[in-house]
């Protein structure tokens, strides 16, 4: 990722209700991913500011910053919901992993975009974080300025 992409923990095409954490950020999302939980909007959005940020803030890049990310987000769960986190176990095989294709989601909002698919070496080129919001883009409903955005962004398209 060129460092324009990400404004400190933002993508710079994330819209202003996610720039003021009303809705749960990119990059929020790939660490849930990455530490296979599921948060709900309702959730996110009944945690303070500075937890928010903190979860935006905190690394989760090693196995035990995994384990202190999913650790965190357990007890902010269960203190304001009293029952544990959703999981959402990983296989390894989610498509933004795997490198060998675009996955259908960008192929498709793409045609819908009425964008060329660029050269597989872009998607390949990509960050696993970027790769990530990018395909949460394209299977979005809500955010096709965003998905172009990001698209222009990360593969010249």
């Amino acid at each position: 990722m060129t460092s324009s992409a990400r404004t400190s923990d933002f993508y710079v095409f994330e819209g202003p209700q996610t720039l003021s954490l009303e809705l749960i950020p990119l990059r929020v999302r790939y660490k849930l991913d990455c530490c296979e939980i599921k948060l709900h909007l309702q959730q996110w959005q009944t945690f303070n500011l500075q937890e928010k940020q903190q979860l935006l803030q905190l690394a989760s890049d090693s196995e035990s910053e995994i384990q202190a990310y999913r650790a965190y987000l357990q007890r902010l769960v269960e203190t304001y919901f009293k029952s544990p986190v959703d999981a959402h176990p990983a296989s390894g095989t989610e498509v933004w992993r795997l490198l060998h294709n675009w996955p259908e989601a960008i192929v498709q909002q793409c045609e819908l975009q009425g964008l060329a698919l660029p050269a597989l070496s872009y998607w390949q080129g990509l960050h696993e974080a970027d790769r990530h919001a990018l395909f949460i883009l394209g299977r979005s409903k809500h955010s096709q300025t965003e998905f172009v955005q990001a698209m222009r962004l990360f593969c010249d398209a």
